[in-house]
C-alpha cells in the first residue's frame, strides 16, 4: 500500500516504512524486583527517585498500531539501559551510569554490598541489548533499513544532575547522532512538531539517541532519532492526565503512521 507523506513530499510504501520503525522506550516504568530492594538505602529514597526520574506514560504515547517496540520493564534507577558501559559513561563519575548509586542531588541511593551490580549487569543489561540488537538485525535480515525511536520525556525544570541547566526547554526534544540520524528523518519530526504548532530544539536539552553497539558508526543502514516530550504536555503536579497522554498517542501515530 502507498501513502503520501505531505512533509516530505514523497511516495512511501507504508508496510515497508512501518515495518521498519523500532519504538525503544527504556524509562517508562517503575517496578524494581523484590530481591534488589534491600540495596537501596531506603524505601522513602528509592520511592522518591522514581517519581522524579521516571518518564511516565511514555509507554503508552508510543505504542503506535503495532509497530515494533522494546520496552525495559524495570525502573531506570534499578538498570539505566540508556547508559554506556561504565569505562564509556559520561555520568558514572557521579553516580549515575548504569547502576544508580547517588540520587539526582548526589546523595547516597544505594551500595553494591552483595555484588548485585554484576547480577543486574548480566541478566538484564545485557540482556536488554541483547533484544534490541536482534530486532534490529532481524529487521535487517528482512531487507528493511531499522529507524529506532528513541522515546522519552523530559521535565521542565532541570534535574540537579543535568548536564544543561538551561530553562528555556522546549515542547520536544529531538536527539541525533551525526552518523544514525538521516536528514529526512531529522527533518520530518521538526517539521510536523512545528507545524503541530509545538517548540522543536534540536540535541537541546538532551543529546544523542541509542544504538545498538553491534552497529554503532558501523552500519549506515541503521537509523535513529531520539524523541523527548516535555512532561509539561501532559502532567501536571506529578500526575498524568490520561486525556493529554491520548492526544500525544495520536500525535506520535499521525507522525509515523503514512497512512494514519
Amino acid at each position: 500500500m502507498i501513502g503520501y507523506n505531505t512533509l516530505l513530499g514523497l511516495d512511501l510504501f507504508s508496510d515497508e516504512i512501518e515495518d521498519s520503525y523500532i519504538f525503544h522506550i527504556p524509562h517508562s516504568k517503575t517496578e524494581i524486583p523484590d530481591q534488589f530492594k534491600s540495596d537501596f538505602v531506603s524505601t522513602e529514597i528509592m520511592e522518591h527517585e522514581i517519581n522524579l526520574l521516571t518518564d511516565f506514560a511514555t509507554d503508552e504515547i508510543f505504542t503506535i498500531g503495532s509497530l515494533s517496540k522494546v520496552v525495559f520493564p524495570y525502573s531506570r534507577i534499578f538498570c539505566d539501559v540508556e547508559r554506556l558501559e561504565d569505562e564509556n559513561e559520561v555520568m558514572f563519575e557521579y553516580g549515575r551510569g548504569f547502576y544508580y548509586t547517588k540520587t539526582d542531588r548526589g546523595e547516597l541511593l544505594r551500595e553494591n554490598a552483595n555484588g548485585n551490580k554484576e547480577v543486574i549487569y548480566h541478566d538484564y543489561y545485557l540482556k536488554h541489548h541483547e533484544k534490541l540488537t536482534n530486532l534490529v538485525d532481524q529487521k535487517l535480515k528482512d531487507g528493511r533499513s531499522p529507524v529506532i525511536v528513541d522515546c522519552h520525556s523530559f521535565a521542565d525544570t532541570p534535574f540537579t544532575s543535568d548536564i544543561e541547566q538551561g530553562t528555556d526547554r522546549p515542547d520536544f526534544c529531538i536527539g541525533t547522532d551525526d552518523y544514525h540520524s538521516p536528514k529526512w528523518l531529522v527533518d520530518m519530526a521538526v517539521a510536523f512538531l512545528t507545524n503541530q504548532g509545538y517548540s522543536v530544539k534540536i540535541n537541546y536539552p538532551y543529546v544523542g539517541t541509542i544504538v545498538p553497539m553491534k552497529h554503532y558508526q558501523k552500519n549506515e543502514n541503521v537509523h535513529s532519532i531520539m524523541i523527548e516530550i516535555n512532561r509539561k504536555l501532559y502532567m501536571d503536579g506529578g500526575v498524568v492526565d490520561d486525556n493529554k497522554v491520548k492526544e500525544l498517542n495520536q500525535l506520535m501515530s499521525s507522525l509515523f503512521l503514512v497512512n494514519n
